[in-house]
């Protein structure tokens, strides 16, 4: 809970503290989601207010009872300082100044729930840690199935939004009463990432990908999984990997490293191995032995092409994917599965 009054000396040290510990976490964030070089891109990326996509599918979540939606720790890039300032070291807050909240629409428009953040502006990026419930905690609705929109707002104006669909299941599980179980559908189901540290060829080729085992009882299992990179134009397979992954009624993200195909299992698949040949290629996924995926991309001039929302020509600018990695300097690539 945040105090009013007047500041202390212990204050002061309780927020010198805490300012350590954000930037250590920040350190860390760096580290796994931003990587930094000297080696950039030859212009960077225009600096657009927007959420990390990537934050969005890992922390958007809805009870598997209730049907509530959490909200975990969020990054933004490129907000506005506000214009009306903050007696609080959080420049955006519930309590006073300008207000940065997300919102849960239906998709009719009806506001059901409204979170109202603490945003601290750290090192480039403002981390969204947590929030107020317009109304209390009491006032979080639970959904039901439905198409709905979480939209992030400054002073009432929209800057991002994120379109899901909540899905319902009967409870199976003989040791719980009955009951339904909810699920989240929507980018989670479509879209993947492609990446390589600070974009250079050299580095090892990532393809990540949320999943989720979608049933009426709660659960972990493994299940085995080959994923494999296909050029499309004569088929050869580039790279390959094979392992097992745990899977949960819940979404998780899935960090896969190739190995040359047909080659040594303990090597892994650079980048430049996939840019060195401009055309079509897709990465091919099979849980259990059954196909889950295709996820179609294109290299030219020896890059990957992006595609989607994460093209800024033609896209609303609430729907675009942020990706916004080392100020902007490089970048990862969201690509969608085929139906």
């Amino acid at each position: 809970m945040e105090q009013n009054g007047y500041w202390t000396l212990r204050h002061w040290r309780s927020i010198s503290v805490r300012r350590s510990r954000l930037t250590a976490r920040l350190f860390l964030l760096s580290i796994l989601l931003f990587p930094s070089s000297t080696r950039a891109q030859e212009a960077p990326l225009e600096c657009t207010p927007g959420i990390n996509f990537a934050k969005l599918l890992d922390n958007v979540t809805i009870g598997y009872v209730d049907a509530k939606v959490r909200l975990g720790t969020l990054y933004a890039v490129c907000l506005p300082v506000p214009t009306t300032p903050s007696d609080s070291p959080y420049p955006y807050n519930p309590d006073d100044g300008e207000k940065l909240t997300t919102l849960i629409k239906r998709a009719d428009g009806t506001v059901l729930t409204t979170y109202v953040w603490y945003a601290e502006h750290i090192s480039g990026l403002w981390e969204l840690s947590r929030y107020k419930v317009l109304g209390g905690d009491t006032a979080v609705k639970s959904l039901t199935a439905g198409d709905y929109l979480l939209e992030f707002t400054i002073a009432g104006k929209p800057f991002s939004r994120l379109p899901f669909t909540v899905t319902e299941l009967p409870s199976d599980d003989p040791y719980q009463p009955p009951g339904t179980r909810y699920f989240l559908e929507g980018a989670w189901n479509s879209y993947a990432n492609l990446f390589y540290q600070r974009n250079d060829p050299q580095s090892s080729f990532r393809f990540t990908v949320w999943l989720q085992d979608k049933q009426g009882k709660e659960s972990k299992r493994s299940v085995p999984y080959t994923a494999t990179i296909v050029r499309t134009g004569d088929g050869t397979v580039v790279a390959q990997d094979e392992g097992t992954l745990r899977l949960e009624p819940r979404w998780l993200k899935a960090d896969l490293l190739f190995h040359p195909a047909n080659g040594d299992k303990n090597a892994y698949t650079k980048a430049e191995e996939v840019l060195r040949e401009d055309g079509g290629y897709s990465v091919r996924l099979s849980l259990d032995g059954k196909p889950y995926g295709t996820y179609p991309f294109t290299v030219k001039d020896h890059t990957i092409q992006m595609q989607g929302h994460q093209r800024r020509e033609g896209t609303d600018p609430v729907d675009a994917i942020t990706d916004y990695i080392s100020g902007g300097r490089y970048r990862s690539w969201w690509i969608t599965k085929t139906p």
